[in-house]
């Protein structure tokens, strides 16, 4: 995986290594030879004019440049000059004994040094020209000497250059690695989040973006298959509670298409079973449309509300069946909350209408207050209360508690309530104990100003 991508990178180690060594290589000799060079200047120009003064003896004296160019010579000196002598037709007339066949050494050192312009000379006499010209051999031999030296630390180098390359180059691709097998694990369906701990790894910011990545859909995974699950139990639940009154209305029916019910008191009493199951059919579907739009729809735009008056509101369409056992305690002023006035009517109604149906003997208490930046509306019965397991599931959809199947109802209510008040940013609360009756809260931001 990654592996011409592994091998590019390591290549251009390699060759950074490489140009790097020739660089330094080539920079030195060339300094070398500037050096070297910088020595040579003055001592070539007395060189030249020595030779000068000596050919012009020597010739007078022996009447021609060739009989004068042993004596010439041996007025050059030995070791540090190539002394050449040439006629005027530019033939090689003699040369000092130092000069031979150029070594391998020398020729390149010669080369670089015309290159970048060594110290030279052309003497101008009677019959011809003298040339002076540095002795290379040894200065090349040296530098033969430091080349012999530098190559093989330059593979040496160069070698270090490629373990190292690759070893960097895996550490660096490993995070790659393992992101790319993460990722294709999770394409292949497993969604468990696989934590990448590279801290080491310079790329960390890489490992810690796909952590959070890998988190955040692992927790929308679980969160949607949970969403699912409770989806299946909610239409199963609520076929459950739409089969009883449906499987009552049929029979009923068809007891009335096969004449058994005789006479009209019955006629009438199957009539009323009828339509009061209808009644609850056309409830608890009533309650789950509502439920799906607090779950589906988006929040509609929330308005300044008096909490103190939906309350009343509530109270005023709840008077036929309270019977007088709904007492408030709206004292409290300036209780406004930010909220859909519609969603949260439901959310007080549907409590309330818990607390007069599971406590049918006990006044009910609904009071307004204001807890620090909240507001509150509580609704508290002395009825039978409820059992500890079932306090923990009271918000449940379709839950309803041991021993309460006497009592009409669908397990909605307190479902419905939390729903709209986590809609509105509050929260609800249930308090109960057995023979100590219940008490329901609801939490909304206050709007203060």
């Amino acid at each position: 995986m990654f592996g011409s991508f592994r091998r590019r990178i390591t290549r251009g180690y390699v060759l950074l290594a490489v140009t790097l060594i020739l660089l330094v290589v080539f920079t030195s000799t060339v300094l070398a030879l500037l050096l070297y060079s910088r020595g040579l200047s003055d001592a070539i120009g007395n060189a030249s004019q020595r030779l000068s003064d000596a050919a012009a003896k020597a010739i007078a004296a022996n009447g021609s440049l060739e009989r004068a160019a042993p004596a010439i010579l041996a007025a050059s000196g030995h070791g540090r000059f190539h002394v050449t002598i040439l006629d005027d037709r530019g033939r090689r007339i003699a040369q000092n004994e130092n000069e031979g066949p150029p070594s391998a050494g020398r020729s390149i050192v010669i080369a670089i040094g015309r290159a970048i312009g060594l110290p030279h000379a052309r003497v101008p006499v009677n019959g011809g020209t003298i040339l002076v010209n540095a002795d290379f051999d040894r200065f090349g031999a040296l530098l033969l000497w430091y080349w012999s030296i530098m190559v093989p630390i330059g593979i040496l180098a160069v070698l270090a250059a490629w373990i190292i390359a690759r070893r960097i180059t895996s550490r660096a691709i490993g995070p790659l690695v393992d992101v790319t097998q993460s990722l294709r694990t999770i394409a292949a369906g497993d969604f468990t989040p696989q934590r990448l701990l590279n801290k080491s790894s310079d790329i960390s910011e890489l490992t810690g973006a796909y952590n959070d990545v890998a988190y955040s859909l692992a927790t929308a995974t679980a969160e949607r298959m949970q969403t699912e699950a409770q989806m299946r139990q909610f239409i199963a639940d609520a076929g459950h509670e739409l089969r009883t009154p449906l499987t009552i209305i049929m029979g009923y029916l068809d007891v009335l298409r096969q004449g058994i019910v005789q006479g009209s008191e019955g006629t009438q009493r199957t009539y009323d079973t009828m339509l009061d199951e209808s009644r609850k059919m056309r409830t608890l579907i009533d309650k789950l449309i509502l439920l799906a739009r607090l779950d589906r729809s988006p929040a509609a735009q929330p308005a300044p509300t008096d909490l103190t008056a939906i309350v009343r509101k509530v109270m005023q369409g709840l008077g036929p069946i309270a019977n007088g056992r709904v007492r408030a305690d709206l004292a409290e002023e300036g209780a406004i909350a930010n909220v859909d006035e519609g969603e949260i009517y439901e959310a007080v109604k549907n409590v309330i209408e818990n607390a007069l149906k599971y406590a049918p003997q006990s006044p009910v208490d609904v009071r307004v207050s204001r807890n620090g930046t909240d507001a509150c509306i509580t609704v508290s019965d002395r009825g039978p209360g409820m059992e500890p397991q079932d306090v923990q599931h009271a918000f449940d959809r379709f839950y309803r508690g041991a021993g309460r199947s006497d009592v009409e109802g669908s397990g909605l209510g307190l479902a419905i309530a939390k729903r709209a008040v986590e809609r509105a940013g509050g929260h609800a609360s249930i308090d109960s104990a057995p023979g100590n009756g219940t008490r329901v809260v609801l939490c909304l931001p206050h709007l203060s100003g």
